[in-house]
């Protein structure tokens, strides 16, 4: 169905795929693996018509294909979900679903857009309606649109880069079966994950690439999860999680509204996909209403602004919409936070090398805009800019969203040194391993408020979710 010979992408003096050679069959799931910075996302956008190759060829079913932009790529076949949402937020979902398609060309046939819409939707088990605009969408939610777009192409071929990475477990499901049967429908699909669970319960066969270059392919029913990271890295991963040490302090640092955080400790805030975690910290910092409380050495606070929090640092979920500003360089992007003391050109550069090297971000040159780095290394600038405060308290919502297992490794490395040295930490993660692999406590949301509490002898899978569902700590099994 999809062969390329010879693919090569250089930008300038760096190459960012070499010499890439792959057949896709009609109704295979192939998984693409590879560490941040390995090539992965540079072949998507070749594939789909995003950028152009230096060298090499593409070809669908025998055919030599030339795509000068994406729509060429979509005209013959080639779909693409990306990574980072790619919605016009003041359209409503169906006008984002078929723009520059639209159904009855310039006199837009509302009633008949309406009900395709309402068909594509439901093939990704959405549950809002057409007409909603998307910027009154979840990311998750903005994520089933851009899956729903894809779909609706009369697709060949769909890529898939990270489709979970915002998506609960209950919509992963749905996203799955669509996946099945996209493959029994004949449609071939590519599929970019860093969750190597997903890897071998999708795929027919993976390709893993390393450093722009494809180092082996192999049969993921063949394969392990520790195999996978291994071929990904080059090297033998040793235990992802840090151990866990003791909070620094068994006083309360902060307190809010149901529930607190120590000096030293990780603390998790577990639900689903709209429970409330998030909305909660972004209330908490004055980014959105209603506006919370916190307590600090006896005196309530209520922030009108980050601004206020100075001494807490937050890193975004949505690292493309609130956590960076893409368009600037590298140098710039980490030291946002931090303007008033490195006020300087010579500062900002010296600030941005040190995080450069502790985070093992990949990167040429820190002067490069933050759109020349993968997903994985944006979201680690995006951690940088907030370590540069030093922070007395952290708050990391889906920190490794994106993030290839080396890096993660690294991050949870930063995360329990930053723990050890007596930075009070909230960790909000919708992968449960993650959250339990890292936290002391896990504070339990529903309904946009916390509904229960698991200590670290308590901390499961099961118990989590059993209090995510509304269960109590008896129905859930937990000690």
């Amino acid at each position: 169905m999809l062969s390329t010979r010879g693919l090569t992408k250089a930008y300038d003096a760096t190459v960012a795929l070499r010499d890439f050679a792959f057949d896709v069959q009609p109704g295979e799931v192939i998984g693409v693996i590879g560490e941040n910075g390995a090539g992965k996302s540079t072949l998507m956008k070749l594939l789909s018509g995003i950028v152009s190759p230096t060298s090499g060829s593409i070809e669908l079913f025998g055919k030599p294909m030339h795509f000068k932009k994406p729509v060429d790529a979509m005209h013959a076949g080639i779909a693409m979900v990306h990574q980072e949402l790619n919605l016009i937020p003041t359209l409503s979902v169906e006008d984002n679903l078929f723009l520059g398609r639209e159904i009855g060309g310039v006199t837009v046939n509302r009633a008949e857009t309406r009900v395709k819409a309402e068909k594509l939707l439901a093939r990704v088990g959405a549950k809002f309606a057409p007409q909603t605009l998307c910027r009154e969408l979840s990311v998750a939610e903005q994520q089933l649109v851009e899956i729903a777009k894809a779909v609706s192409e009369n697709a060949k071929l769909v890529i898939f880069d990270e489709p979970t990475a915002v998506l609960s477990d209950v919509e992963s499901e749905k996203l799955f079966q669509l996946i099945f049967d996209l493959k029994a429908e004949g449609i071939s699909v590519l599929y970019v994950s860093h969750r190597l669970p997903e890897i071998l319960r999708l795929c027919d066969r993976l390709v893993c690439l390393r450093d722009g270059v494809k180092v082996g392919e192999a049969d993921p029913k063949q394969m392990t999860e520790r195999q996978l990271a291994d071929m990904m890295v080059g090297r033998s991963i040793e235990d992802v999680y840090p151990p866990k040490g003791q909070a620094t302090s068994d006083e309360p640092f902060a307190e809010f509204e149901g529930f607190f955080v120590r000096k030293g400790e990780i603390l998790g805030l577990g639900g689903l996909i709209g429970s409330g975690r998030t909305e909660f910290c972004e209330g908490l910092l004055g980014l959105r209403s209603p506006k919370k409380w916190v307590k600090r050495g006896g005196k309530t606070h209520q922030f009108r602004s980050v601004n206020e929090a100075g001494w807490i640092g937050y890193v975004s979920e949505d690292r493309k919409g609130k956590g960076l500003v893409t368009s600037m360089s590298i140098i710039d992007n980490i030291g946002l936070a931090n303007l008033g003391t490195l006020n300087t050109n010579a500062k900002r550069k010296a600030n941005a090398d040190e995080w450069i090297a502790k985070l093992g971000i990949k990167t040429k040159t820190p002067e490069l805009p933050m759109t020349s780095l993968s997903g994985g290394n944006q979201q680690k600038c995006s951690i940088a800019k907030w370590l540069t405060i030093q922070p007395e308290l952290l708050i990391l919502d889906e920190p490794t969203r994106g993030v290839d297992v080396g890096a993660k490794a690294e991050i949870y490395q930063i995360i329990a040194d930053l723990a050890a040295n007596g930075t009070a930490v909230i960790l909000i993660s919708s992968e449960l391993p993650e959250l339990i692999g890292l936290s002391h406590r896990v504070v339990v949301f529903k309904d946009f408020a916390p509904v229960g509490e698991l200590d670290r002898e308590e901390l499961s899978e099961s118990s989590i979710m059993a209090l995510a569902a509304g269960l109590g700590k008896s129905e859930s099994g937990a000690a």
